[in-house]
């Protein structure tokens, strides 16, 4: 009986360690980008970031960039 019960808390720990870890991992990956507006609308994109309290910014988008995007 008391294996059973040994057996089946260490599986618990396990498991729980598992998912935390999943839990954790899952928050350090791919922030979403703010994007605060049109390129040919703001002189300076990554300016206009750091003014915005971001660490950088820059445009976005594909063969014509259009859009500034700032990383926190």
């Amino acid at each position: 009986m008391n294996c059973k019960i040994g057996f089946m808390s260490s599986t618990m720990v396990i498991t729980s360690i598992v998912i935390l870890f999943l839990l954790v991992s899952g928050n350090g990956e791919a922030q979403p980008k703010n994007c605060i507006g049109l390129c040919k609308m703001l002189f300076d994109c990554s300016a206009a970031c750091i003014k915005m309290g971001y660490t950088m910014g820059q445009c976005i988008g594909w063969k014509n960039p259009d859009i500034c995007c700032c990383d926190h």
